[in-house]
């Protein structure tokens, strides 16, 4: 029987072997693997080994050929990161300048999704390297139709460490957004949001609630930087300082507050006819010292699209960014 011969890198050490080939063939149920295992099918040092085995860096682990070419689902190369996407790049950590509608994941079949760009990109760059358990992947959210700053890890380093930080609100997340209404002056918006039951034509929504304590806290702090209008309506540039995570999250406040995003119907806003549903860009990120060697703050082109929306809505970016 032919094998393939891996070897276990620095990201694998002192990991369960079960683990490590779960990542690997990330198709093959729990109990194929473990038959697989005890068949001999997967070996560890030319031995078999339990489940539980904790692999060490530089051990060989072979893998019977015909595992991989069954089961195996390796991203082909597909569309490349585009260089003007790339806001930073180092061995821990990848930073993009997201576009309007690209999903960060994939989901549907047939979607572009910038997780499988990057994935195929950490492949083509990293072919010496062995790691079997560590797999590029998104450190945070960014919907759909949101644009800006997203980071990818590229180490189980800078996973950990982007993570911890995030947790910990060493990290400061800044968006730039178009407001329906005049927003006269800056707003704490302190929430509690909830996963709604039913979808909207299979899109999910989320609702802000005052007493559902099954929800999770929502913190946002919006902040006015410029007025306008749109169809003789009032218009806010603003500036929105994220200090949690949710889902739909700036979406879902601003509109409870009275200020939904121009063209986010979902959420209350008018309908519009223009290059994109709503504006919603993650314009900073403000790392400030840390490990990694990473900037202390990165900083986001807006598209094309929302400059010229701001130019009809006679918002002045030069002057405001």
């Amino acid at each position: 029987m032919d094998f393939t011969r891996v070897s276990a890198g620095k990201d694998d050490e002192g990991r369960r072997l079960d683990k490590i080939i779960r990542r690997y063939l990330s198709e093959e149920s729990l109990s194929g693997l473990y038959s697989a295992l005890r068949k001999g099918l997967i070996k560890v040092d030319g031995k078999k080994r339990s489940p539980d085995f904790r692999v060490a860096e530089g051990s060989e682990i072979d893998i019977a050929t015909v595992l991989l070419s069954e089961k195996s689902s390796e991203p082909s190369a597909g569309e490349e990161i585009p260089e003007e996407m790339i806001l930073f790049r180092n061995d821990d950590l990848l930073i993009l300048n997201k576009p309007y509608n690209l999903p960060v994941q994939k989901a549907q079949a047939g979607d572009l999704a910038l997780a499988d760009m990057v994935t195929a990109d950490y492949r083509a760059r990293h072919k010496n390297m062995t790691s079997l358990s560590f797999r590029p992947g998104p450190l945070h959210r960014l919907d759909r139709k949101t644009s800006g700053i997203i980071v990818f890890s590229q180490s189980l380093r800078g996973a950990q460490w982007f993570s911890q930080a995030i947790q910990s609100h060493k990290i400061r997340k800044i968006y730039l957004a178009l407001l329906q209404g005049s927003l006269k002056e800056s707003m704490n918006w302190d929430d509690t949001i909830i996963k709604n039951h039913t979808s909207l034509d299979s899109f999910k929504t989320v609702t802000v609630s005052e007493n559902d304590t099954s929800g999770k806290s929502a913190h946002s702090t919006a902040t006015p930087l410029a007025s306008g209008s749109y169809c003789k309506k009032p218009l806010t540039l603003a500036e929105i300082e994220i200090s949690t995570g949710r889902k739909h999250q700036i979406r879902a406040q601003a509109a409870w507050h009275g200020f939904p995003l121009l063209g986010d119907t979902a959420y209350g806003g008018m309908k519009i006819k223009e290059e994109q549903s709503f504006y919603l860009h993650a314009r900073r990120l403000i790392i400030g010292q840390n490990p990694l060697g990473l900037p202390e703050e990165i900083i986001s082109d807006i598209s094309t699209n929302f400059e010229k929306m701001s130019e009809k809505c006679l918002i002045n970016f030069n002057s405001r960014l």
